[in-house]
């Protein structure tokens, strides 16, 4: 809830900034030909690329599990899991720190 304004903000720069990098980079090894620089530019290049992927990745997974856990908490049985009986304490403990943590 809280971080999704910073995580959009945060993704949308450096998936720009990523395609601004490759563009430049790009034109640097096609206009200089294959040097040194050109070597050590396309690995760096081709890290930058790894990185977006794992962090897109990370979050598309992040996502995943959010709806897992709504999922999951939308079909729990309310009335049942949160009733309070001696037999029952230490369940609704658990589900009631279980949902104070979601």
């Amino acid at each position: 809830g809280q971080l999704k304004p910073f995580l959009q903000t945060t993704f949308l720069v450096m998936f720009y900034s990523a395609a601004l990098f490759l563009a430049i980079g790009t034109f640097m090894i096609s206009a200089n030909g294959t040097t040194t620089y050109g070597v050590i530019l396309s690995g760096f290049l081709f890290a930058l690329l790894l990185e977006c992927y794992w962090c897109c990745q990370l979050v598309d997974r992040l996502n995943e599990v959010n709806t897992q856990i709504g999922i999951l908490l939308y079909s729990l049985d309310w009335p049942v899991e949160l009733q309070y009986t001696k037999a029952t304490a230490s369940r609704y403990r658990q589900a009631r720190s279980s949902l104070l943590i979601m």
